[in-house]
């Protein structure tokens, strides 16, 4: 009998390791589109920054994202930005000497800063907007920011 049970539980846990895998393939989700282009502020490209995908109030897709590297981007992470309507915000960086350090000596003197430049209205404020349809093929979207 007691062989029984031992292939009885064994039967269960492969039955629970197979129902497991089940999911660990291809998880559905939301249709996504890669997007990339560039992004230039006053006509010069944005040397360092990231673009974010901010879906809107009543979507349930995720936010994405990307890196600006010499004014490009490539939204193209788990296969790009989701089907939808999404705000667009956009930060710059460029490298700062911390306030009151001295540029040669002390503790911290090779420490490097980040600042964000941009308007807000590019950003925490922006008004910019992409519309990604179903069944796109990949988008260039360039963003021009001006003063």
């Amino acid at each position: 009998m007691a062989t029984r049970s031992a292939s009885t539980f064994c039967l269960l846990v492969y039955a629970l390791i197979a129902t497991c895998c089940v999911g660990c393939g291809d998880r559905g989700g939301p249709e996504r589109v890669a997007v990339s282009g560039t992004v230039t502020y006053n006509g010069t490209p944005i040397p360092e920054g990231t673009i974010r995908f901010v879906p809107g109030p009543t979507s349930s897709v995720p936010l994405s994202g990307a890196s600006i590297k010499e004014g490009a981007y490539n939204a193209d992470q788990n296969g790009g930005v989701p089907v939808g309507t999404h705000k667009i915000e956009i930060e710059a960086f460029r490298k700062v000497q911390p306030s009151g350090q001295r540029a040669t000596g002390g503790l911290h003197s090779n420490e490097e800063f980040r600042q964000q430049y941009l308007p807000d209205r590019f950003n925490k404020r922006s008004e910019l907007e992409i519309i990604i349809e179903a069944g796109s093929a990949n988008i260039v979207q360039d963003f021009e920011l001006n003063d």
